[in-house]
């Protein structure tokens, strides 16, 4: 499981997603830079490159693999972790029997734009003028902006989306709840996630996945029905352009970008659906 953010692991919810998973043992993998891994190491923000990520992850994959003497391993994908993912089994086709990606990125200022249009209106209906400046300005900007430009504007669309769009407080109850997640260390560090990953960021403005058309591995798309964060429509258009050894898009009702906290019975019954037909 490769999780978003960047910086924000999906360890924290695997208690969450537990009765779920009597399928397949998962690997719930905090990255480099992000949740129990950076409490316990030196990592520094200049040190922060998807190629580091990438690196990091063929070591893990082959740590799995002689753990659990097995060479079936699927790389399931999360928003900046369909990032990681997509980029990996490009690099290392061979590594990996399938990539599932959910909240799929394939261009992130295409997709930020379409998120800017869908929320736009009701950041207008609000009437808060302090925001609608705001939005005005990011709709202005997209998709035509510096890699600079788009560091600094990332934390204005997070916290827009978070206060018209997203309902970030059903799904942060979720991570309070955790039985792993201490708010004075994790919480803190989840907090000041995207400053740290700053240069990860700053690469997310170059990735552009969309003249990639062939891959060598089975590629699957789980998309919440609901997802404007990472627009799952843009996602979907890409993926009726590529060829695989296998391709599959699923589409799952009460969901958005969250799939797998909003409406986790349907992700994983996909997921296994998926595994266990491959």
């Amino acid at each position: 499981m490769l999780h978003g953010g960047p910086g924000s692991p999906n360890s924290y919810v695997a208690y969450y997603h537990q009765p779920y998973l009597n399928f397949a043992n998962v690997i719930y993998y905090d990255q480099r830079g992000a949740g129990k891994t950076r409490l316990k190491n030196k990592t520094t923000p200049q040190s922060l490159t998807y190629d580091i990520l990438v690196e990091d992850l063929k070591q893990t994959i082959q740590y799995v693999k002689e753990k659990y003497q097995t060479n079936r391993v699927f790389l399931v994908g999360h928003s900046c972790g369909s990032l990681l993912g997509t980029q990996y089994i490009i690099k290392h086709p061979h590594d990996v029997a399938g990539y599932i990606g959910y909240g799929q990125i394939v261009n992130i200022l295409v997709q930020e734009k379409s998120w800017c249009e869908h929320i736009k209106d009701t950041i207008l209906k609000s009437g808060n003028k302090k925001d609608i400046k705001k939005i005005n300005s990011v709709d202005a900007s997209l998709p035509n902006i510096t890699r600079e430009e788009y560091v600094k504007i990332v934390p204005l669309i997070s916290s827009l989306d978070y206060k018209y769009g997203y309902k970030v407080a059903d799904w942060m109850r979720i991570y309070r709840k955790s039985p792993i997640m201490s708010f004075f260390k994790d919480g803190l560090i989840m907090m000041d996630a995207e400053k740290f990953n700053q240069n990860l960021l700053a690469e997310m403005y170059d990735f552009d996945v969309r003249s990639i058309k062939e891959y060598q591995v089975p590629i699957y798309y789980v998309l919440g029905r609901h997802d404007e964060w990472t627009a799952s429509t843009i996602a979907a258009e890409y993926f009726e352009t590529i060829e695989a050894p296998k391709k599959e898009i699923y589409w799952i009702e009460n969901a958005g970008h969250m799939v797998d906290m909003d409406n986790p019975s349907a992700f994983f019954s996909t997921v296994m659906e998926i595994i266990s037909q491959s």
